[in-house]
């Protein structure tokens, strides 16, 4: 009986193999999700079921207990048990042809699901190549333009520095060549983004690295409260003291700070506070950089890490792509919330390992 409950489901199915085909169209698409919500709709449509449900994996762990007035189809490969399929009849019960039929599909499945996994693990690793080859000519093009104009504007740069020294210059000329001066300053910046988001990643060495986190972003601090004060900011700084270890070079430490507490700057209004803060979060060290400003719009929150995206009418898009690669560096985590109250202000987050707590190189 069961024999034949089997060839009849297997007929069932046979009869709509031209409604089989979609299964295959979307596996080959490479999206898992999408896969599993088409399944559940078209195993839910073609045999006339109430509700179904794929759970693979994990998915399929939390699910384990069985519902009243469900029928659950175990889905298996090679002896390995990937999930179960769930189904309610819109009656009391399933047919005998349906059942056979949901078990012959069960058979069916983990090759769609396998496909599409393969196919999904390709276009990311496409994707990510391609992303890498764009990255190494962006990086070119910045060194390229970097090693130009660097040496034309330092020349420029000391020619006035020369005539700020005589005491001949008139007033009205020294103000507009202190301008120029600040202007070649403003270029000189940029310039040294560019070649260092060129420069490629390199991690660790002959010895690791450590730096302490407090020592760090007091220097950092103390370099840029001139600027804040420029600008009418008040900068705060309240980096524990527990004189937590980095397993993070103090210059990539310095350049992540930097490069946060300056765009918290620049997006601050006078009479606004940009606060650093920093403290042991489990295996790591947490920094905080909050400002005032009016947050990061939602359309553009999902591009603010690409390199040479930028909101900035005078800004290269590299500061935040360069905080986000040497985070990955040292293995660390960065994320940020806009808004954070009031519906103004942004928090950048970055968690780095402490030393002894380093997170393990996984390039091997």
């Amino acid at each position: 009986m069961c024999g034949f409950l089997r060839r009849a489901g297997q007929w069932e199915l046979a009869t709509r193999q031209p409604m089989w085909g979609p299964i295959q169209e979307i596996a080959r698409l490479g999206n898992l999700v999408n896969l599993e919500a088409f399944i559940e709709k078209w195993i839910g449509d073609e045999l006339q079921l109430a509700e179904v449900k794929l759970s693979l994996g994990s998915a399929a762990e939390a699910d384990s207990e069985q519902k009243a007035s469900e029928e659950v189809f175990a889905i298996r490969q090679s002896g390995r048990n990937l999930g179960a399929l769930r189904v309610k009849a819109h009656g009391a019960m399933l047919s005998g042809e349906t059942a056979a039929a949901l078990e012959f599909l069960c058979e069916q499945l983990p090759g769609a699901l396998d496909l599409c996994r393969l196919i999904e693990e390709k276009l990311q690793l496409e994707r990510e190549l391609a992303e890498r080859e764009r990255l190494a000519v962006l990086g070119q093009m910045a060194a390229s333009i970097s090693h130009n104009l660097k040496n034309p504007l330092g020349s420029i740069k000391t020619i006035l520095q020369v005539q700020m020294e005589s005491p001949e210059l008139p007033a009205s000329i020294r103000g507009e060549t202190k301008m120029v001066l600040e202007e070649i300053g403003r270029l000189s910046s940029k310039l040294n983004q560019l070649l260092q988001f060129s420069r490629p990643a390199i991690r660790g060495g002959a010895v690791p690295a450590t730096c302490n986190a407090q020592t760090v972003a007091e220097e950092v601090s103390g370099v840029l409260r001139r600027e804040a004060e420029r600008r009418g900011v008040v900068l705060e700084v309240d980096v524990g003291k527990e004189g937590a270890s980095l397993s993070a070079s103090s210059e990539a430490v310095s350049e992540i700070l930097s490069n946060l507490v300056v765009n918290a700057l620049e997006a601050t209004p006078r009479g606004g506070h940009v606060r650093v803060t920093g403290r042991v979060n489990g295996d790591g060290f947490l920094f905080s950089v909050e400002d005032d400003g009016p947050g990061v719009p939602e359309s553009v929150r999902e591009k603010i890490l690409q390199p040479f995206f930028t909101t900035k009418t005078q800004g290269t898009g590299l500061g935040l792509a360069i905080v986000a690669r040497r985070v990955a560096e040292f293995g660390g985590k960065l994320d940020f919330q806009s808004p954070v109250m009031n519906e103004h202000g942004t928090r950048f987050n970055v968690t780095l390992p402490r030393e002894n707590q380093a997170t393990p190189d996984r390039r091997a």
